[in-house]
């Protein structure tokens, strides 16, 4: 399955948005390839009307809101080649170098899944009102739309038989007439099982001069999924909250699967697609929201054989933009369900959508789930600053001095590792099981919480400061083992007057402050550094007492106020505070160009 599929902005909906094509200039047609002027294939033209605009509206299965989608083309409008020994004349009903501006009509696409009552495909064609009368035949393919991309290019190439062998293999092809506006709302192909399916409408041929010619009035991509789910998330959070979210496959096989949630705000929940050439290859691009979908003719190396989620992220932030959204991938595990943690901070206030995902490795998305969210500033009620592992929030914002978000992948009994860049240098953690990637947020605090009544031990205090591993008591438990690893500047000992050695790390748990085990690791720079192994996560405070200091001052680094160990390990990511889901773009007449120029030397 190492086939690179045409658009993908994100595996979760890579098949929900339907196929879109049009042109600004009116004509009933609005691509026409010519095959040594013997045979012609031609694309019917759209319009935002979804009365007359040739769209396919599927219905059935399950609605999934769509976000406003605006396409827009640039370029030139004819070409003329010879591949093959034949002679092919591409023209488009467009201006050179002008942009026109296609608004999808619909809010929604179906999508179904393989259970009884939720997998029959039903549609309506709203055509043009020049072909009102005519009848039309169409197909279901069981195909993706990588292969269909290429059967374009061959058919650009002069070679339109792969086209109509798959026409004749499809796995139905019914024969409809539509009314005196060009319509027909009651088209069905009934149950279907799991799979990727192409739907082709197509003039009929006795309404054509040359029985050689095809007329594709309109073509979208159906998603039979192969599995339903359950998501568990709370309905609403607060902002600097990490957000819980689970998901898990109703009855499925075991198989590698990657998963994915993402939160995106409902203003920031659309994109403008952009597509422009000169007809040759390497002046073919494609740019969603400014994001690199295709670039020199060439797609920007996403594969769904082997997902880079990087790639993806990547797009899903440009596309979104700051404060409206957050991402969070899984690697594949071969677990039927998975955690994830996603984190609120400075995210804007409102409604957002939740989508979360499976997507079976070097196969398809298998179960898709869109939910709404609010996001609010509020404060709800305190949870008293300890207790529990995680907790997620700040009580006193103002109290804050730094936060760190980072995320990593937690695999069962494998030890993982975040590492910080402040009094903290590490926290490691052990799983009991696999939780996909799981988000950590760190906060050094300038004082004590004023939520936290309970007096410290009469000792000095160096720093407090708060660690919340997943939503509010997710490490309890979870966890066979947590370790933290932090640092002390000399310069605190000699200036205190405090002995290095008898550092401690407190944990705030259940009203009290609980002494754990502080081990002094060594020395690191002007840093003395420890760690404790911890039962759970909360608020933590160092502390030393007053005694001999003795020769504290470890042997420094020249000019160096570096705070020693520091780097991250590739494992760990930062949590950015933006990025939301992007989405698969079957974008018809458009994608079609994309072939046609993308195969031009």
């Amino acid at each position: 399955m190492g086939r690179l599929y045409v658009i993908l902005f994100t595996v979760f909906i890579f098949f929900l948005i339907p196929a879109a094509s049009g042109s600004a200039m009116d004509g009933s047609y609005l691509l026409n390839i010519s095959i040594n002027s013997t045979e012609n294939v031609s694309f019917a033209n759209h319009n935002e009307s979804p009365m007359e605009g040739n769209w396919i509206k599927l219905s059935g299965g399950t609605p999934v809101t769509l976000p406003a989608l605006n396409l827009v083309f640039n370029g030139v409008n004819s070409s003329n080649f010879t591949r093959n020994g034949k002679t092919i004349n591409i023209t488009a009903s467009v201006d050179n170098y002008s942009d026109y501006l296609i608004e999808y009509p619909y809010s929604s696409h179906s999508i179904y899944t393989n259970v009884s009552g939720n997998n029959e495909v039903n549609l309506s064609f709203f055509g043009s009102s020049h072909f009102a009368d005519l009848s039309i035949d169409i197909y279901l393919v069981s195909s993706t739309i990588d292969e269909v991309w290429d059967i374009i290019n061959d058919a650009v190439d002069g070679n339109t038989t792969i086209f109509r062998n798959l026409l004749n293999d499809s796995l139905k092809r019914i024969n409809y007439s539509l009314n005196s506006t060009g319509d027909n709302s009651s088209i069905s192909f009934g149950p279907q099982q799991a799979g990727n399916y192409v739907i082709f409408v197509l003039l009929n041929s006795s309404h054509l001069t040359n029985p050689n010619d095809l007329s594709i009035l309109s073509t979208t991509t159906v998603q039979v999924l192969k599995y339903e789910s359950v998501v568990t998330a709370p309905t609403s959070a607060k902002t600097n909250y990490i957000l819980p979210v689970q998901i898990e496959l109703t009855d499925a096989d075991q198989g590698n699967y990657i998963y994915g949630a993402i939160l995106v705000h409902k203003d920031a929940y659309e994109a403008t697609l952009r597509f422009e050439f000169n007809g040759t290859r390497d002046q073919t691009n494609l740019t969603i929201d400014g994001a690199d979908l295709v670039e020199k003719g060439e797609l920007t190396g996403i594969n769904l054989s082997s997902l880079n989620t990087t790639k993806l992220q990547e797009i899903i932030e440009t596309v979104i933009g700051p404060e409206n959204g957050t991402v969070s991938f899984t690697d594949d595990t071969d677990s039927t369900s998975a955690s994830f943690s996603l984190t609120t901070n400075d995210l804007n206030t409102g409604d957002y959508y939740l989508l979360v995902c499976a997507y079976e490795s070097g196969e398809r998305l298998v179960a898709f789930n869109q939910n709404i969210i609010n996001i609010y500033t509020t404060s709800p009620s305190s949870n008293g600053g300890g207790g529990g592992g995680g907790g997620g929030m700040s009580d006193e914002p103002e109290n804050v001095e730094e936060t760190v978000f980072l995320r990593i992948y937690l695999r069962a009994g494998d030890s993982a590792t975040y590492n910080f860049n402040n009094v903290v240098t590490s926290v490691e953690v052990t799983p009991e099981k696999t939780y996909g990637l799981v988000a950590v947020k760190m906060e050094v605090l300038h004082g004590q919480p004023g939520s936290l009544t309970t007096d410290p031990p009469n000792d000095v205090i160096y720093k407090y400061f708060n660690i919340f591993v997943g939503n509010l008591g997710w490490s309890e438990g979870k966890l066979s083992s947590s370790v933290i690893k932090f640092q002390v500047p000399a310069s605190w000992f000699k200036e205190n007057n405090i002995d290095p050695a008898s550092v401690i790390l407190y944990r705030h748990h259940d009203g009290n402050w609980q002494a754990l085990k502080t081990t002094m690791t060594g020395q690191a720079g002007r840093y003395y550094q420890y760690s404790s192994p911890t039962p759970g996560f909360s608020t933590f405070m160092i502390m030393g007492s007053v005694g001999d200091s003795g020769d504290v001052e470890p042997v420094a680094t020249p000019d160096s106020d570096t705070v020693a160990g520091s780097t991250a390990t590739p494992e760990a990511t930062w949590i950015s505070d933006k990025g939301i889901p992007g989405f698969g773009l079957l974008l018809g007449i458009m994608g079609i160009l994309i072939a046609v120029y993308s195969r031009r030397k």
